[in-house]
């Protein structure tokens, strides 16, 4: 299959990306001043007048070189978080090739795990735990997004220390076309470069892509790899060590460079404008010429053409033509130390690719792009010596383009949001970036969600954002805002008023002088309802408003002797906060005297009994029960949502004016009715302006421009119709406002379904009523039991994920503080010991039963591998067994398996049979596998097929395997409730 080429013809009308990322200024590392020019070799060599494979607007440059303009040597910060936005951009809107470069500082973990690119304000703390603060992460910030691109073909090439550690966590999807090119082997760090020459890497590549001739072939990934090693090879890394570019390529191939076609007659290039004055480089002090000035009296680099005539237009997507030579003398290569070029015939031979030690063509290349530094509506055209001719190159602007991809990046606004309004709030951020005409943003606008409590902790002690601890327990207790959450926000947009008193009213001193919450308003309104499906009681009971406890109660009313009761459900209180004032009210209705609803431990063990683990948004939990290969609940549960949730899977499947109804919903979902609870406040969608102590990078712009973000989404009808098309009530003076016709809550499926007119409810309900349900509900289980599993195979040291920060016997340590001193749990190791006298004798690393947290976690820390093989089959057989003996109670009852999968992947598939065979019998024993290899969460997988048949979870490298460990313990254990 030949190799995929941007000017194919099936793939000219395709949008293609490179994103080219440079950090040489630092703050609390060594500058790279190196890395300037390493980045505008790399864009050189991508939209080459004859080999490149991009055109100029097809680049985003970061930092963009139009703000050095007018500063020669002055650098400007690059932040990642506009890094990682110009990412996420790309993976949504490039279809065709996406190149992704990054030269700078790179850093890994002291077991060369979790290579992180830096940027201008990265750190590195002493926290084992959270090391580096303000970098990117290769696995989750960069691998995350480009793992999903649309792209037909994805190019990673990183010039930085430690590159070939991202081998470690290099996981494309199965048929995604993905290539990664790094500098050097893992573990191996490269020196610096020159200032004005750039790094010894990057030279090397801009050489071998330029540097064809007609008679040689296209260059292929495949190809470069020898070449590019070739290059390298008389260079030497750090501290002497051998420098061997390393790859990695899953997929076919991928040309990224050209060569000149056959040259058409009387094919030549257009005249040239008079080229000013080159500008003078930044070494050479007031008064110095540089070498073939013009005060210098001899032909430099920048010498032009004379005016030659048009050339014949090329068809589209063809190659570009090559350059004609002209009469004029050329400048010949010269070596550093010559003081001019000199004047040469033009049969001069072909210089050889450039490397860091030459100087001609590359000192011609260095000239050329510093005059680029001139106002950016200043046209050039340079020269380049290549072969026997030529090469004249305009540049009418930098960075490359004057459409989309030449756009400066955008100021980069953060938006933490409740996980139930999140699809709507993308879509307002979406509409609001694309404004522009042009194409170009002026502000990029993330999106992203974290759990209610988890967010209410956080800006509760908001100062851990900013700075986090230097050291934590081994277990990991403690709070992590960066980690748990992400990126300190702009602006916050909880669900409920309610949500921002709590933060209010349990905020610390420390945490009120860190950041100021400002709210500015409601953006939109929904009530909770408790959504009852059509075949549940008559359809009078419709649009009812009672206190939840009453309306719940009524659902046994009316209903056939003997037929079973309808379930009420909610999502998971910990995640949004509509979930979590309902679950408020439902306790406080068992405290008013509501017998029919029963104790909090009833009500969540018949929830869990029906669907566990439970969803954490209404929209997971609607999507949940359409699914009936996991339960039959679709038409017998009565759940507790937001109306807006409830009104949009209503909806008929074709899209309407009205709403799309969400894909996962089905036909017998969609029939449902609303009762309206009293005693659930409405939720309101207040906007939140978040303010930092000590942020003081574009104070007064990102005040504008939260600002102007904030009057758009409650002033512009464009604005608005989103959130009433996605089934939230508009605003009116600050207060709610009847539904309008594009409004689904009209739409004819619900009719009779939802009440047109505002609903009562109380306004508020106390920070000490949402508190004590909240604890309540992590008491409801009651006591839960544990066993982890943990391979303690040899490979598990030889792979280096045993020991340290992230690996398995931390993982251990860190996710038990979510089990109490009333759990039961234990920690087995699955690789026996020679002593065994039987195969089911199981070394205890912590015996199973109710221990204290900091015994357990000193004895998880002081556990050895051994050299054996892991015993999977018979160690999860024998936990099933020991955690379904002697309780027949709703008790949760977990196993945690962690391994590298190494001995799991030998197994009979007779014994893979059985054991989840075992799993899916018997009472219910959630299974949480957790895989230290990339693809250890495939389907069909051991680990994947126990996951999704015990309701558990699979997770590997790909998912932040601690904190949802973490996350995942503590829905069956009581330490957090404690």
């Amino acid at each position: 299959m030949s190799p995929y080429n941007t000017r194919g013809a099936g793939n000219r009308g395709k949008r293609h990306r490179a994103v080219l990322i440079g950090v040489d200024s630092y703050d609390h590392e060594i500058d790279l001043p190196a890395v300037t020019q390493s980045l505008r070799l790399m864009a050189e060599a991508l939209t080459h007048v004859t080999s490149g494979v991009l055109d100029e607007s097809d680049l985003v440059i970061l930092p963009d070189p139009a703000e050095r303009e007018g500063s020669p040597g002055a650098a400007r910060p690059v932040d990642p978080f506009e890094a990682h936005a110009a990412l996420r951009a790309a993976r949504d809107e490039v279809d065709g090739l996406l190149v992704v470069y990054f030269a700078g500082h790179g850093i890994v973990r002291s077991d060369g795990s979790d290579l992180h690119l830096l940027f201008t304000s990265s750190r590195v703390t002493q926290d084992p735990l959270h090391p580096f603060v303000d970098a990117l992460s290769w696995r989750n910030g960069v691998m995350a997004e480009l793992r999903k691109a649309k792209a037909d073909w994805v190019v990673a090439i990183l010039d930085c220390c430690f590159a070939g550690n991202a081998l470690n966590e290099f996981t494309p999807e199965v048929r995604q076309n993905f290539a990664v090119l790094m500098a050097a082997e893992p573990g191996v760090e490269i020196p610096p470069g020159a200032e004005g020459i750039g790094t010894d890497f990057t030279v090397a590549l801009h050489g071998l892509l330029t540097g064809r001739t007609a008679a040689d072939e296209p260059v292929s990934f495949t190809r470069i790899v020898p070449e590019i090693r070739e290059a390298m090879a008389p260079f030497k890394a750090v501290d002497g060590h051998r420098w061997v570019p390393e790859e990695r390529r899953h997929g076919d191939d991928v040309l990224l460079a050209l060569t000149p076609a056959s040259r058409r007659v009387n094919c030549v290039l257009p005249p040239p404008p008079h080229l000013p004055p080159p500008v003078p480089p930044e070494a050479h002090g007031p008064g110095e010429p540089e070498h073939g000035t013009a005060e210098s009296g001899e032909p430099g680099p920048e010498a032009v053409a004379p005016d030659t005539p048009e050339p014949a237009p090329a068809e589209p997507g063809e190659p570009k033509p090559a350059p004609v030579a002209s009469d004029t003398p050329k400048p010949a290569p010269v070596a550093p130390d010559m003081p001019k070029p000199a004047p040469v015939a033009p049969d001069t031979p072909e210089p050889e690719p450039v490397r860091a030690e030459q100087g001609g063509a590359l000192d011609r290349v260095r000239q050329r792009l510093r005059a680029l530094r001139r106002k950016r509506a200043i046209a050039l055209t340079l020269a380049l010596a290549v072969g026997a001719g030529a090469v004249l190159w305009a540049a009418p602007d930098w960075p490359p383009g004057g459409g989309r991809g030449g756009c400066t990046p955008p100021m980069e606004l953060r938006v933490l949001v409740d996980p139930d309004v999140l699809p709507t709030v993308q879509k307002a951020a979406d509409a609001y970036t694309n404004r522009d005409a042009e194409g170009c943003r002026t502000v990029g606008i993330g999106v992203y969600a974290g759990k209610s409590t988890d967010v209410v902790d956080a800006f509760r002690s908001a100062a851990l954002w900013q700075s986090p601890l230097p050291t934590c327990p081994v277990s990991g207790d403690c709070l992590r805002p960066q980690r748990d959450l992400g990126a300190q926000p702009d602006i916050w947009i909880p669900a409920a008023g309610s949500t921002l008193a709590r933060v209010r009213e349990g905020q610390s001193g420390s945490a009120r002088e860190t950041v100021r919450l400002a709210g500015l308003g409601p953006l939109a309104f929904t009530p909770m309802v408790l959504a009852v499906p059509d075949l549940g009681p008559s359809a009078a009971g419709a649009r009812t408003r009672a206190p939840l406890g009453s309306l719940i109660a009524g659902l046994k009313t009316g209903r056939p002797a003997g037929e079973e009761p309808l379930q009420v459900l909610r999502p998971d209180p910990e995640g949004t906060d509509g979930a979590l004032l309902s679950t408020a009210a439902l306790y406080d209705s068992v405290s008013a005297g509501e017998p029919s609803v029963g104790e909090p431990s009833a009500i969540e063990a018949g929830m869990a009994d029906r669907l566990r683990p439970m969803p954490g948004t209404a929209r997971d939990l609607m999507c949940a029960l359409s699914d009936g290969s996991r339960n039959t609940l679709e038409n017998r549960a009565a759940v507790l949502v937001p109306e807006q949730t409830m009104a949009l899977f209503n909806l008929p499947s074709k899209v309407s004016v009205q709403g799309t109804r969400p894909s996962c919903a089905s036909d017998t979902l969609q029939h449902r009715t609303a009762r309206y609870p009293t005693d659930v406040p409405v939720l309101e969608l207040p906007f939140v302006r978040v303010t930092w102590t000590d942020a003081d990078r574009d104070t007064k712009a990102r005040e504008r421009a939260v600002k102007d973000f904030y009057e758009w989404l409650v002033g512009d009808p464009d604005a608005r119709a989103l959130f009433v098309r996605d089934g939230f009530r508009d605003v009116e003076d600050g207060k709610q406002a009847p539904p309008g016709p594009t409004s689904p809550l009209r739409a004819p499926a619900n009719d009779g379904a939802v009440s047109l007119d505002i609903p009562d409810s109380d306004s508020l309900m106390s920070v000490a009523s949402i508190a004590g349900a909240l604890s309540d509900y992590r008491k409801a289980l009651g006591p839960g039991r544990v066993l982890y599993l943990l391979d303690n195979s040899t490979s598990m040291e030889d792979k280096r994920v045993w020991s340290g920060p992230g690996r398995a016997k931390e993982l251990v340590t860190r996710s038990l503080r979510s089990l109490g001193a009333l759990d039961q749990y234990g920690v087995w190791t699955l690789a026996p010991e020679k002593k065994a006298k039987k195969k089911t004798d199981h070394p205890d690393v912590v015996r199973y039963g109710k221990n204290t947290l900091i015994g357990a976690q000193k004895a998880v820390g002081e556990a050895k591998a051994v050299n054996a093989d892991a015993d999977i089959v018979t160690g999860l057989t024998d936990a099933l067994r020991t955690l379904r003996s002697g309780s027949s109670g709703a008790d949760p009852r977990l196993i945690v398996l962690i391994t590298d999968d190494e001995d799991s992947s030998e197994l009979k598939r007779k014994d893979i049979e059985a054991v989840v065979k075992a799993a899916g019998q018997g009472a219910r024993v959630r299974v949480v596998a957790v895989s230290l290899r990339p693809d250890g969460c495939a389907p069909g997988r051991l680990n994947q097929r126990l996951a999704e048949v015990t309701g558990g979870r699979c997770l590997d490298p790909s998912d932040s395997i601690a904190t949802e460990l973490t996350a995942e313990v503590a829905k069956t254990g009581t330490g957090d409730a404690e």
